[in-house]
């Protein structure tokens, strides 16, 4: 199901938070420290918002799965983005961080085609819950609304690519950023 609720919204930043706390990419724009909690959190608050303005946000109907789509085409600077990227910048990466972050960003779009794409920035499934198919019914409504553009996501899970496979996606670059990222592609 899309949300849209603002319940639906804090859930969606706990879940997401929850199943990305120890991922490896993730952490990767995050300033390590004391506040690495605080920052991911905001980091998935950032997130949630971009879905909500360029993207679509997904629930799993027992609402324990969380997806964040991007609709990168429909991506437009205001001047709210702005205050929030400079927040973010702020809060959660930090300056010293910031070229390493953007060096990886543009490596990201290097993959990335010039025409319409979907972006699937985050799935994930309250850790309580995994291992129940429900990331899995999840991610066959989020690729059923996703039938007229390709879907592009990248991973630092190796574990996840054999379940990404299953759905069509394919490994079309592998990224060494300290950490392995695998760039995957669905036509």
């Amino acid at each position: 199901m899309i949300a849209g609720t603002t319940k639906d919204r804090e859930r969606i930043v706990d879940i997401i938070v929850d199943s990305f706390d120890d991922n490896k990419s993730t952490n990767y724009i995050i300033k390590q420290d004391t506040k690495r909690k605080q920052r991911l959190r905001r980091l998935i608050e950032y997130s949630v918002f971009q879905g909500e303005k360029f993207g679509k946000l997904f629930m799993s109907d027992d609402k324990n799965g969380a997806c964040i789509l991007l609709f990168p085409w429909s991506k437009k600077t205001t001047l709210t983005s702005l205050i929030r990227d400079v927040r973010l910048v702020v809060t959660v990466i930090g300056f010293t961080r910031v070229k390493e972050v953007l060096k990886r960003e543009k490596l990201l779009k290097k993959n990335h085609p010039r025409t319409p794409f979907y972006h699937l920035w985050y799935i994930g499934v309250d850790s309580n819950c995994q291992n129940k198919g429900i990331g899995s019914k999840l991610l066959d409504e989020v690729l059923t609304y996703c039938v007229d553009k390709p879907v592009y996501l990248e991973t630092s899970v190796a574990s996840n690519l054999d379940w990404y496979g299953k759905y069509g996606f394919e490994i079309i670059e592998t990224l060494d950023l300290g950490y392995t990222l695998y760039v995957l592609r669905k036509k």
